[in-house]
């Protein structure tokens, strides 16, 4: 029996891994700041529990998560590696190469001398990382980081854009701006890349307009057209300095009923070669002091666009499913 199927339906099996505990450049006043998980992430995310079962050894997450994958019904022979955790970038080179080739051995079952080696045995062996995504910021992105997830065996970027207005990046102290964004976006798509967007909604300083305006712009300036997005509605924990905010009454964010509805008119604006990765982050409710704590809000945002008889154009929305099961 198979657990979940629509996790394997597309004929690869996603593996997301946790990069250790790291210092990260960023001072983003939304963002989680835990001491035993990497800055922008909870200890009680459900990837992030996984990786302290494993004390964040990338062998043994990997390991876990095909072994799991395995015994819920899902094949594993092709494999998508997503590395998660701070600033990619920001971590040290020799953790960067040492933690690459440690997953890689893990998918080889057998203990490699060098990266080089690890990549080559995977070329042949039982599961096969036919794509290795990082995440980082778009102001870490240089000729030199180019080539180094180019030696990594980097496939896809994700990059935390949030939202493509100055102001508001400067507001809750990005410490990067638009042009850095389209800078990285560049060199990115020269070298290569799929390139994903972090997008946040619902950010101090913004509004369902401003929010809108800057989603058009994904799609409508050249220099920006990501290949994916991950949608990331802001909402308020108890770690982050925007809880702060919220207490003093300097930052409110939608009510349910409008987010939702943004989100629909946002899911319309999404142009057919685009894959909508993710419509809300893996934080449980009982860490949100403030936002939407829609566990399912993909399926609500689905339903009530179905009811209306609009339909999103994406890629993932697209996916053909077994009618059996249901999807």
């Amino acid at each position: 029996l198979r657990l979940n199927a629509i996790r394997s339906q597309s004929g690869l099996a996603t593996v997301t891994v946790i990069t250790e505990p790291y210092a990260c450049p960023g001072r983003c006043v939304y963002c989680p700041t835990e001491a035993r998980a990497p800055k922008s992430y909870l200890t009680n995310e459900p990837a992030v529990m996984r990786a302290l079962r494993s004390d964040y050894d990338p062998y043994r997450q990997v390991a876990g998560r095909l072994r799991a994958l395995e015994e819920t019904g899902h094949a594993t022979d092709k494999i998508e590696l997503i590395v998660k955790g701070g600033t990619w970038s920001f971590y040290p080179a020799r953790y960067q190469h040492w933690f690459i080739q440690r997953c890689f051995d893990a998918a080889n079952a057998f203990e490699s001398q060098t990266l080089e080696e690890a990549h080559q045995r995977n070329e042949i062996a039982e599961h096969r990382m036919i794509g290795l995504t990082i995440e980082t910021r778009p102001d870490y992105v240089d000729a030199q980081e180019i080539r180094r997830l180019r030696e990594l065996g980097v496939t896809r970027v994700e990059l935390g854009v949030q939202i493509l207005d100055d102001r508001i990046l400067e507001l809750i102290v990005r410490d990067h701006g638009t042009a850095d964004i389209r800078r990285a976006t560049a060199l990115l798509r020269d070298a290569g890349f799929k390139i994903a967007y972090h997008v946040m909604p619902n950010l101090p300083g913004a509004d369902p307009a401003e929010d809108l305006r800057s989603f058009r712009l994904l799609f409508e300036d050249p220099a920006y057209q990501p290949d994916t997005l991950k949608l990331y509605p802001c909402v308020v924990v108890k770690s982050a300095e925007l809880y702060g905010w919220w207490r003093q009454g300097r930052y409110q964010p939608y009510d349910d009923e409008t987010l939702v509805e943004l989100l629909i008119a946002m899911k319309r604006l999404v142009p057919p070669h685009v894959r909508i990765e993710r419509v809300i982050r893996d934080i449980p409710s009982t860490s949100i002091e403030a936002g939407c704590r829609f566990t399912n809000l993909r399926e609500e945002v689905q339903r009530r666009m179905q009811a209306r008889g609009l339909a999103c154009r994406c890629l993932r929305c697209r996916q053909v499913r077994d009618e059996a099961d249901g999807t």
